[in-house]
């Protein structure tokens, strides 16, 4: 059982033996042998694994079926951009099956110009990329490793990022204006986990 997760978690990621056993500090022959159930991991090395592919030992072993684990990795800004700093600060849970579908993250909101739908202290879970449709809602950097979260419109007169809060007005950014400041989509959000009480 540990042999095929072990296999089918490294293969889902797109990580190769050779990488995986990098990452792990062991060599890409022990990583093979894991994977043909003919030698296993230690259980300090099984803590890693698990750590490496964001699950629960348990999820190796196949004594549970558990979702998977991703990093809330700081506050973005819903209103003016902040810092997103990629300090782990909590987890989020998500079923493996939605996990499948690529690599996800989730961040906090703070501010209001993201309000009604988005209040200070919601998380979004977001899916990694670096390109969105119009009209999507997006985390952003904007200038120096700062994040915000906007809905994007991308257009000829260049990139627009729009508040849900209509108080706040949108952040337009022309070709000739992006071609000297870093503008870089980061993902795409996926899902509200709002808290109540």
């Amino acid at each position: 059982m540990i042999s095929g997760e072990i296999k089918r978690l490294r293969t889902e990621r797109g990580i190769s033996q050779k990488e995986m056993g990098e990452r792990l500090g062991v060599g890409q022959s022990a990583v093979a042998m894991w994977e043909r159930g003919t030698n296993k991991p230690s259980y300090d090395i099984l803590l890693a694994i698990a750590e490496l592919f964001g699950v629960s030992v348990s999820v190796l072993t196949g004594e549970e079926n558990v979702s998977m684990r991703i990093p809330v990795l700081g506050k973005v800004q819903a209103g003016l951009p902040c810092t997103a700093t990629e300090d782990i600060i909590g987890y989020e849970e998500m079923s493996a099956e939605e996990s499948r579908y690529g690599e996800f993250f989730a961040l906090k909101i703070r501010g209001r110009s993201m309000e009604p739908r988005f209040v200070e202290g919601d998380t979004v879970i977001v899916r990694r990329q670096s390109s969105v449709d119009n009209g999507d809602i997006a985390i952003v950097l904007v200038g120096s490793e700062e994040a915000t979260c906007k809905k994007f419109y991308r257009h000829s007169d260049g990139i627009t990022l729009v508040s849900l809060n209509s108080e706040f007005e949108p952040m337009h950014f022309s070709p000739e204006e992006l071609k000297y400041m870093k503008l870089e989509v980061i993902g795409k959000v996926c899902e509200l986990r709002a808290r109540f009480g």
